[in-house]
């Protein structure tokens, strides 16, 4: 396996893997997994490994594509998958930042769509400063808690 084309798709698109949905998230997860044991399988089964890995590293390109591709800046995917070899690296905007205050980290998870179910490790992740509790205001936005025995929420305007 030459290159890990969805690694390349969301460096060019200066995405973190923690805003994707959980399915994707889940799939990169399985994927990177999948990798680590590249270096502990035989040379018999490497071959086979590998073409699981390269199915695994379009499906979750497709799936990018499929429930991101409006709102992409970078989205050659296609052409990407074409010309695997030739890959163009975009230097990052130095104009973008990362939101700094509670209430602009969850005006970005809102503008991306990503309201519901999400987990303290990825508000924790992000930058969030303020503790969660069952319900917790923050600016204009309200964090509710949906699960007892997960930590997971929501994100709702108030």
């Amino acid at each position: 396996m030459k290159k890990i084309e969805h690694k390349t798709f969301l460096k060019n698109n200066s995405l973190d893997k923690k805003l994707l949905l959980e399915p994707i998230q889940d799939k990169i997860e399985i994927f990177d997994r999948m990798y680590k044991l590249l270096d502990t399988v035989s040379d018999c089964e490497k071959g086979d490994l590998l073409e699981q890995l390269e199915e695994l590293d379009l499906e979750i390109l497709e799936d990018i594509d499929e429930e991101y591709a409006d709102k992409l800046e970078f989205n050659e995917i296609e052409e990407a998958l074409e010309e695997a070899p030739a890959i163009e690296t975009i230097a990052p905007k130095k104009g973008v930042q990362k939101p700094t205050t509670d209430e602009a980290i969850l005006d970005e998870l809102v503008k991306m769509g990503r309201t519901q179910d999400i987990g303290r490790s990825t508000f924790k992740d992000l930058g969030l400063k303020s503790k969660l509790g069952w319900e917790t205001i923050i600016g204009k936005y309200r964090v509710v808690r949906t699960s007892v025995f997960r930590y997971r929420y929501a994100v709702e305007k108030q």
